[in-house]
């Protein structure tokens, strides 16, 4: 793993988001962090009511988002001095901070690429549109990994990880792109319906499994999601990897999805990708 993409939003939400990224990359030996506070443009954040914006609007926007950037950039210097001086950050890490005014879908095209692993905060009800269209977009568009972290966690990312693996193309994503994390966990545990076959091999860098093999009976989505979840507590795990949406958008929108309830639960780390 090259790099890693964190995505801020809330500052007190940063300091638990930049320690879970920092730990991964500790983890694989990755060599940059790239830390995202993306200002929203003025014309992105217009109402339906409003039919233009003033130059006065328009001027108390941008400063609004400067603040917010300038807030979440002393935190992050902070936190980035400090994580030095702990070790949790090598020496050897290349640090970037990065503030540009620009829009969500040009967050993906520019940054995300260079990236192995997207870090960014769990949905929660009070997000702004612009961050709930960063979370899409980084699960649905990037072609990435996503690690959801729930706000406030502050123990250890990736020692202890429950793999929740259904045969879909998703599940086979992020079992593969985490490949480098399974390798140094201390403990890992598979949980799969029992209507599933068991994968027929993970990925041979993950390879052997040294957790248990648990099983789950055939369940609704709200039901398979709750067993995950209940699985990982009982484990203490700290990490969960799974596939996102694999049905599609719409599918489960109209029917529910495991992953959607799992993204309503912000309890434990997880690791998707479509």
């Amino acid at each position: 793993m090259n790099g890693i993409l964190v995505i801020l939003n809330r500052p007190e939400h940063a300091p638990g988001l930049l320690a879970a990224a920092a730990e991964i990359l500790h983890r694989v030996g990755g060599a940059r962090l790239d830390v995202l506070a993306a200002r929203e443009p003025p014309q992105d954040t217009i109402l339906p009511t409003e039919n233009i914006l003033t130059e006065q609007r328009t001027t108390e926007l941008r400063d609004a988002q400067r603040g917010w950037a300038n807030d979440l950039h002393t935190r992050f210097r902070a936190w980035l001095s400090a994580a030095r001086a702990d070790g949790q950050v090598s020496p050897s890490v290349e640090a970037n901070w990065l503030d540009p005014e620009i829009s969500v879908g040009r967050i993906i095209a520019g940054y995300a690429g260079d990236a192995a692993l997207i870090v960014i905060g769990f949905p929660q009800p009070h997000d702004s549109d612009q961050k709930r269209r960063a979370t899409h977009a980084a699960l649905f568009d990037s072609g990435r990994p996503v690690l959801f972290v729930p706000p406030g966690w502050n123990r250890p990312v990736g020692a202890r990880i429950l793999l929740a693996w259904k045969d879909t193309e998703p599940c086979r994503r992020a079992f593969a792109s985490a490949g480098a994390v399974l390798r140094q966990a201390e403990h890992l545990a598979l949980l799969r319906q029992s209507d599933t076959p068991p994968p027929a091999g993970l990925p041979p860098t993950c390879a052997p499994l040294p957790g248990q093999a648990r099983t789950a009976p055939p369940a609704s989505p709200i039901d398979a999601a709750e067993q995950i979840l209940a699985t990982a507590h009982d484990d203490g795990c700290d990490l969960i990897v799974m596939g996102a949406f694999a049905h599609g958008r719409l599918h489960d929108r109209l029917l529910g999805s495991v992953t959607t309830h799992i993204l309503d639960r912000p309890d434990i780390p997880t690791w998707m990708q479509h």
